[in-house]
C-alpha cells in the first residue's frame, strides 16, 4: 500500500474542507476527528454484523444492490447484443448495481485515519516513521477473531486520544489493517474503494453537503 500517496491524497481533501470550512483553520481538529474515526468504527462494525448474537442475520453487508444496471437495462446482456454469450462489462451480468457498504466504512474508517495523521505530522515526522524499518519491526498484528480485532482498534484509538504520539498512531494504523486482512480484503480493494470514496467526498464539499 503508497501510503505516501494515501496521506497526499487525504491532505488534499482536507484542504478542500478547510476552504469550505476556514473556522477550521488555526483550531485544534484532533479531538473531533478522534471522536469522527471511533463513529466511523462503529459504523463498519455495524455493517459487518458478526457481534448481533441475538439476531439471526449476521452476514456481513459486502453486496447492497442500489440500481438496475443502465448499460444493459437489468438484462445482463449489453445492449444490442442480440445473441447473447457475453455478460455485460458495467455489471458483470448480474443486472444490478451493487455497493459494498462494508468496504465503504471501512474506507471511511480510513480515511479519518490519514486525516488524523496529517493533523499530527508536521510535528512527529509521521510518515517517515511509517516507512521506517523502526515501525516495521516494531508494529505487528495477530490474525484473530473479527470482534476482538475490533475491540482492539477501539483500543488503541483510546490509546491514541491519551497520548497522542507517532508510536501509539503506528498501531492504530496496523491494527487497521489488521482488521481489513481479516474481514477478507485486499490491498487493492482497500485503496479503490478510498479513491471512490474520496470523489464523492469532494463532491460533497462542492454541493454544500
Amino acid at each position: 500500500m503508497n501510503l505516501t500517496k494515501l496521506f497526499e491524497t487525504q491532505a488534499a481533501l482536507d484542504e478542500h474542507i478547510m476552504q469550505e470550512h476556514p473556522e477550521l483553520r488555526g483550531q485544534n481538529n484532533l479531538d473531533w476527528k478522534l471522536l469522527a474515526l471511533q463513529v466511523e468504527l462503529g459504523e463498519c462494525s455495524n455493517e459487518w454484523r458478526g457481534f448481533k448474537k441475538w439476531s439471526n442475520d449476521q452476514d456481513p453487508r459486502t453486496c447492497v444492490s442500489i440500481d438496475v444496471c443502465k448499460n444493459c437495462g437489468g438484462t445482463g446482456i449489453p445492449l444490442g447484443n442480440i445473441e447473447g454469450g457475453v455478460d455485460c462489462w458495467n455489471c458483470g451480468g448480474s443486472g444490478e448495481i451493487t455497493k459494498n457498504p462494508l468496504l465503504e466504512e471501512y474506507a471511511d474508517v480510513l480515511s479519518f485515519v490519514l486525516s488524523i495523521g496529517n493533523e499530527m505530522d508536521g510535528s512527529l515526522d509521521l510518515i517517515s516513521y511509517l516507512l521506517s524499518e523502526e515501525y516495521k519491526q516494531e508494529i505487528r498484528y495477530a490474525e484473530i477473531d473479527v470482534c476482538d480485532q475490533f475491540r482492539k482498534l477501539f483500543r488503541t484509538i483510546s490509546l491514541l486520544d491519551m497520548h497522542r504520539n507517532r508510536v501509539n498512531f503506528g498501531e492504530v494504523l496496523a491494527d487497521l489493517m489488521g482488521l481489513g486482512k481479516v474481514l477478507g480484503f485486499t490491498t487493492d480493494q482497500i485503496e479503490t474503494a478510498y479513491f471512490s470514496k474520496k470523489k464523492v467526498n469532494h463532491e460533497r464539499q462542492e454541493s454544500g453537503y
